[in-house]
């Protein structure tokens, strides 16, 4: 009877005080529904600063779902197909990061609402960066971070093979680096595509198209997104790799030391806005809002390129900034990406225009038949790269003008198919009789072996011959 007396007394003393002692009821915690390329760093760090953002900002709980579908290209299709079932409810309420040219052709199939945002948030940030818009003066779109498409390389794995370090586009298509170079796939990443898209207009589409084929013959195998070149570099897998910028200071900073490098091509990149938008029929249009705006505002600027630790940040994301005056801040990035001068004017209505056949394009003719595009672009290096040989090997299948032309009945699957399938005959069909005539130019050419079935062609120096993948870092 004592212990149910003593035991019974807290019981009795909330009771009688009123039950102050109760826990309060939690806060309703509303949440934000995007869809996006971003990483899971990223991911996590946008859910972390909004959320602690929006409790101290407007005392309000905030949590973000994310929809992870893939890259940039999957996003499209898969916002095409939520628009198409449900007009009005596309089942997410922004679409953040991937580049300008898809909020291009989202904003052009009508998926993007216009947003109002505080007078002033935008007085930092410039309305264009290397001759590349940084946000939409109609209010559809907004910049958050800058980027840079550039070139990785493994400076270790360079030396031995007696390679200058690459700084051109063109250096990723040299001979001595068959089987060596490392790319994503387009069609599943919106930063590998750039660098390709990048090429055809700094260079034209026909000599582009060429120079984009003899990378592919370099290239040891396409990774499925943009982040699988950058960890090949930096394990030594391959000498080189195309790359945006974030990725690469990433696999650097894991690393450390001077193993690794990452140049822009001097006049051909571009620096590009990695915008965010709210989706026609987005559910919550309020909150949305409110993070672009946090998205936005010097806090959540300063989140791009802030070290893990400070304010409860758990990792470093190795981003640019668009708001301008944080590069004179203490802690900015070294780059300064408003300085940047391109050398050519990027034409960003018809990157986006072309988005989807530039994919399928390279897909079809340089990825799915990379096998026979590798065979033959060997056979050429070993018969001496004669220039018709060469030419032949790299003939773009169409001239700009039928691309652009092709590019505006993409959208019919039937029209679609039927050239690709045509591309896709002609372009197995050239690279075999080129690797025959090659083959008969060279009879010494050795077939098989060497890595995955090829063997280098190029004369190295002997300790290059045997590298083991991985052993070349650190």
């Amino acid at each position: 009877m004592a212990f149910v007396l003593i035991a019974s007394l807290p019981y009795a003393a909330m009771f009688f005080a009123g039950g102050e002692a109760a826990p309060p009821p939690a806060a309703a915690v509303e949440t934000l529904t995007i869809i996006s390329p971003h990483r899971r760093e990223v991911r996590l760090e946008y859910s972390r600063g909004f959320g602690a953002w929006m409790r101290r900002e407007h005392g309000r709980g905030a949590a973000i779902r994310w929809l992870d579908v893939g890259g940039t290209s999957k996003i499209l299709k898969e916002l095409a197909s939520r628009f198409e079932a449900a007009p009005d409810a596309p089942g997410a309420d922004l679409m953040f990061g991937g580049g300008v040219d898809p909020f291009y052709q989202a904003a052009g199939e009508g998926w993007l609402a216009p947003v109002r945002l505080p007078a002033g948030l935008l007085d930092g940030v410039p309305r264009r960066v290397a001759g590349t818009p940084v946000y939409d003066p109609d209010g559809r779109w907004f910049g958050v971070a800058l980027s840079g498409f550039g070139i990785l390389h493994n400076r270790p794995l360079l030396e031995r093979m007696g390679l200058p370090e690459p700084a051109s586009w063109a250096d990723l298509a040299r001979p001595e680096l068959f089987s060596w170079v490392a790319s994503g796939d387009p069609r599943s990443s919106g930063s590998v595509h750039m660098c390709y898209e990048i090429i055809l207009q700094a260079f034209g589409f026909d000599a582009g198209w060429s120079l984009i084929t003899r990378i592919c013959g370099n290239v040891r195998g396409f990774g499925e997104g943009g982040g699988t070149a950058p960890r090949e570099v930096a394990a030594g897998d391959v000498a080189a790799g195309m790359v945006i910028d974030q990725y690469a200071q990433t696999v650097i900073d894991s690393v450390g030391g001077d193993a690794l490098g990452f140049v822009l091509p001097e006049g051909a990149t571009v620096i590009n806005a990695d915008p965010i938008a709210m989706l026609r029929g987005a559910a919550n249009p309020e909150l949305a809002r409110l993070f672009i705006v946090y998205a936005l505002s010097e806090e959540g600027q300063r989140l791009l390129y802030g070290p893990a630790g400070p304010g409860g940040q758990r990792h470093a994301l190795h981003r640019l900034p668009v708001r301008a005056a944080l590069y004179d801040a203490p802690g900015a990035p070294q780059s300064r990406p408003y300085d940047y001068e391109g050398a050519f004017a990027y034409d960003t209505a018809r990157g986006s225009a072309r988005w989807q056949l530039v994919n399928d394009l390279i897909g079809v003719c340089l990825i799915d038949a990379h096998a026979d595009l590798s065979r033959a672009w060997q056979a050429v290096i070993a018969a001496g790269s004669p220039p018709a040989l060469v030419a032949r090997l790299c003939a773009p299948p169409g001239s700009e003008a039928e691309m652009d032309a092709a590019a505006a009945q993409w959208q019919d699957p039937r029209f679609r198919l039927s050239a690709m399938n045509a591309w896709a005959r002609a372009a197995r069909a050239r690279y075999r009789e080129v690797a025959r005539e090659a083959a008969g130019e060279a009879p010494g050419l050795r077939r098989g072996g060497g890595r995955r079935g090829c063997a280098p062609v190029v004369p190295l120096k002997p300790e290059t011959r045997n590298l083991s993948p991985g052993r070349t870092q650190t």
